[in-house]
């Protein structure tokens, strides 16, 4: 039966990789709470599943003897955390599937199940897959994500859309009140697709890429089916239903004219907007920005507070004034740092277009507010 050994923060770190962002579906399925170890050849596959999505890990270990087992990972992991920092961990399995863990003086031992009880996690689909640079696509999704909503009730927006379209690969997220796109033609793929990337997939992906010690240009493999998307970099794979139902037609939401366009520092709109938001309703809350030659004047208010401020801007244009939930308007200048912003107004009613000089890669609409 399996038997290895490795360091401690060795499993710590392997473990944390599955373990990341999966919601294990506690009580209706007991296996679920389980992650499946299996030795290989160079050492340890670890995976664990929510039935949504997968995600396998490989972890260097010394192959004792070779073996699978799945165990509960909550315990499992309390229980490496607990040990000495400097004493390695031996890890065994007898006949019974009881694993032993020990190290040191300690000795636990924890009840296993068979790797045949596990739910079986497809492999990554390579027939339709493409490459594409780890510090880009983690840019991408980075930009956009934010705009997805987290509702339950239209699942659809609970995704991103990818598409890959004339040479052009875009992604899309939105809530239906603002919209965050991000395009690149710097990508070779092959075919033509249109899917809903669920956020929770790529947020782990993100995550794993930023924490791991990957050079900005190793490439991601992508792989696509009908239902499916898989994300291969280095030895760890990441897997995912895709999400059924129709995007809605985000091409018809960007506005084709534009009568205004101002541009601004993001970080001087980021401070004035944070203390425009101290002041503004929590629930609905709205920050008022009014467009006067040269300034802008920035209020809000709720029932036991007010603020006015004022921002010097390059503005020639008429007099308007127009209204935001400010954490849309903080979310898109996060995007931009120490960049100025473009935005684009047609009327005060209708989206507002957000862009970065220079850059035709990204690009934000937000919906104004009705105010009284």
């Amino acid at each position: 039966m399996m038997k290895i050994t490795s360091n401690r923060d060795n499993l710590i770190k392997g473990i944390q990789t599955i373990q990341a962002g999966l919601s294990a579906k506690t009580g209706t399925i007991p296996i679920l709470q389980n992650f499946l170890m299996e030795t290989e050849e160079t050492g340890l596959k670890v995976v664990f599943t929510d039935l949504e999505m997968a995600i396998k890990h490989h972890i260097s270990v010394e192959v004792k003897s070779s073996g699978s087992i799945t165990t509960p990972i909550k315990k499992f992991m309390e229980i490496i955390q607990t040990l000495g920092e400097d004493n390695e961990v031996n890890v065994s399995v007898d006949d019974a599937n009881r694993v032993a863990i020990n190290s040191g003086k300690s000795k636990f031992k924890i009840s296993g199940a068979p790797k045949n009880d596990y739910p079986v996690i497809p492999d990554l689909d390579e027939t339709n897959s493409f490459k594409i640079p780890a510090g880009l696509i983690s840019a991408m999704i980075s930009g956009t994500i934010f705009s997805a909503s987290t509702e339950d009730d239209r699942h659809f927006l609970n995704g991103l859309l990818w598409k890959n379209e004339k040479e052009v690969f875009t992604v899309v997220a939105t809530d239906g009140r603002r919209l965050a796109l991000a395009s690149t033609g710097k990508v070779k793929i092959q075919k033509e697709f249109k899917v809903i990337v669920p956020s929770k997939i790529l947020n782990e992906l993100v995550k794993f890429i930023k924490s791991s010690e990957f050079d900005e240009k190793e490439e991601i493999t992508v792989g696509l089916s009908s239902n499916q998307i898989g994300f291969k970099i280095g030895k760890t794979v990441f897997i995912s239903r895709l999400i059924e139902g129709n995007f809605p037609a985000y091409d018809q939401i960007i506005p084709k004219t534009r009568e205004t366009s101002v541009e601004l520092s993001a970080q001087k709109l980021t401070a004035v907007t944070k203390r425009a938001a101290i002041c503004s309703n929590e629930r609905n809350g709205a920050v008022k920005y009014s467009f006067k030659k040269g300034m802008i004047i920035v209020n809000s208010a709720s029932q036991n507070m007010d603020f006015e401020d004022e921002l010097e801007v390059d503005y020639k244009g008429p007099d308007f004034q127009v209204s935001f939930n400010p954490k849309f308007v903080l979310d898109i200048l996060k995007q931009l740092g120490d960049k100025n912003a473009i935005f684009d107004f047609a009327t005060p009613a209708t989206p507002v277009m957000v862009r970065i000089p220079g850059n035709e890669e990204f690009l934000y609409i937000v919906m104004p507010l009705r105010t009284q």
